[in-house]
């Protein structure tokens, strides 16, 4: 069985923070389960929602990202940030406090 390599620019660091996405929609409540400087991975609590185009990613660690959906694989979401974020001591990967 072949490896799959990872080529990722930036590294990913796993988390557990509650925060909340507006979009078009609305307000829906998520957890980020993954972090790097480019994007996270979070985790929908409405397991029903669907998610498309930009949506802002608000939480206290990282303050408020503009994103876009990249994936959704069911509660699952990947989010590309728009810029890259100021770094948030502790919580981004390669972050200095």
């Amino acid at each position: 069985m072949a490896m799959k390599l990872d080529r990722r620019a930036h590294g990913r660091r796993r988390v557990n923070i509650l925060a909340s996405l507006t979009h078009a929609g609305g307000i829906l409540s998520c957890s980020i389960v993954e972090l790097s400087e480019a994007g996270a991975r979070v985790r929908l609590v409405s397991e029903s929602a669907v998610l498309q185009g930009n949506v802002r990613l608000v939480c206290a660690e990282c303050g408020d990202l503009e994103s876009e959906v990249v994936w959704q694989n069911g509660p699952l979401v990947g989010l590309k940030f728009m810029a890259v974020p100021r770094r948030a001591a502790g919580v981004v990967p390669g972050s200095k406090p």
